[in-house]
């Protein structure tokens, strides 16, 4: 097999959402907190900040930055407000049909 052969990660998630209906809620449901903790890990690594480092300076506690890279819990308001004003990130919600996404600025 060759390499042009293989399917790119966001293919394979694509079938499996359209197969899998249980995968795709869950996928779904969760796609605020990736877009977040996209965010969160690229200002983080562009800085060369541990999450402790980042922690320390967003009075957060290692752990929240972790569940916030981690991706797979919604984050709060407050977090996100603790975040921009430390680190002067921008997150502009939509919140709408019962859900919550990143919108650009």
């Amino acid at each position: 097999m060759k390499l042009s052969d293989l399917k790119t990660v966001d293919q394979l998630i694509e079938e499996r959402r359209e197969k899998d209906a249980e995968f795709r809620e869950i996928w779904d449901s969760t796609a605020f907190a990736r877009q977040v903790a996209i965010i969160v890990v690229r200002y983080r690594t562009e800085r060369g900040l541990s999450q402790r480092e980042l922690a320390r300076l967003t009075g957060l506690q290692q752990p929240a930055i972790a569940r916030l890279e981690n991706g797979e819990t919604e984050p709060r308001l407050q977090t996100l407000a603790k975040l921009t004003a430390a680190t002067g990130l921008s997150f502009h919600l939509d919140v709408a049909r019962g859900g919550v996404e990143l919108v650009p600025a």
